[in-house]
């Protein structure tokens, strides 16, 4: 009778113990649980699970220490390390697997990615847009209405982004990388000759010809991969426009190029000349252009 009764218990306890994977299922497809108190309860039952194989495995490793001939704290405190270095490894590649989208599984949850990623990216422009000598007057606020402004461009090495001569329809930041400024030749001829200037991150270029309305007065040349922001000349001239300390640090900075690029042996003065005047001219319309506009408005 004895172990009649200890073979129905042994039975019953293992019929519960392997049909509760059975029930839960049937639980979670016929039971309609709210998705917080289902996560919290799966979140503790992997967390129990987990801890009772931890604690088991933890006790064994220090028991086979122990038996090896480590003290008992020595051998715990292997252990522990052990677990430690491990939680670490685990949460960083966790991280690092769900700033690459790994983590990303359902709709919401992609939406919640990518405006992540939007802002660090819009986070990271902001930050190099800053040290531009054209932007670093501007607050972090204005330089974000900026940036629907900016196209990406990307040049390999040895890639030309303008050669002299072509007609100036953009304004060029440095992202990533460097670019050299190549003294102008005939038109259509083959680019050579030594570079007068190396343009890194964070220098913008290409002012002079949207300032003067002429054609480019350099070759601009990749010295390896590079990442450029590109400003369309229509948004150049409105932001210019409508910011008097970015009209002046544009003026400044293409006044300084002319300046260098004449020191560093760039050919064809003349041009450079030219172009400086057209571009004073043109910023003194804008200048007078904005004092026109704002003077309706004190008498009013």
């Amino acid at each position: 009778m004895n172990a009649f009764y200890q073979l129905t218990m042994a039975s019953l306890l293992g019929l519960a113990t392997t049909s509760s994977s059975m029930l839960g299922a049937a639980i979670g497809l016929y039971v309609p649980f709210s998705k917080r108190p289902l996560a919290c309860l799966l979140a503790f039952a992997a967390g129990a699970l987990i801890s009772a194989l931890a604690i088991e495995l933890a006790y064994e490793g220090a028991q086979s220490l122990y038996h090896q001939g480590y003290k008992a704290h020595a051998a715990w405190a292997f252990v522990s390390a052990g677990f430690a270095a491990g939680a670490i490894i685990y949460y960083s590649a966790s991280l690092f697997l769900e700033k690459k989208g790994a983590a990303v599984r359902y709709v919401t949850q992609f939406r919640e990615y990518a405006l992540a990623r939007k802002q660090a990216d819009a986070s990271e422009r902001i930050k190099l847009l800053a040290t531009c000598d054209l932007m670093r007057h501007l607050p972090a606020e204005q330089i974000e209405q900026i940036l629907p402004c900016i196209r990406d461009r990307h040049l390999k090495a040895g890639g030309i982004l303008f050669k002299a001569g072509d007609p100036g329809d953009a304004l060029y930041i440095v992202a990533d990388g460097k670019v050299e400024v190549l003294p102008s030749g005939l038109p259509g001829a083959e680019v050579h000759g030594s570079a007068i200037a190396v343009l890194g991150e964070g220098h913008a270029f290409g002012e002079m010809s949207l300032l003067s309305g002429g054609p480019r007065t350099a070759t601009i040349r990749a010295v390896e991969d590079t990442d450029v922001l590109e400003i369309a000349k229509e948004d150049f001239d409105r932001l210019v426009a409508t910011d008097y300390q970015l009209a002046n640090a544009v003026k400044r900075i293409s006044h300084q190029r002319a300046i260098s690029n004449l020191s560093a042996g760039g050919t064809d003065a003349a041009l450079w000349a030219k172009s400086q005047a057209e571009a004073s001219i043109m910023s003194t319309g804008m200048r007078q252009e904005r004092c026109s506009r704002r003077l309706p408005m004190a008498q009013g």
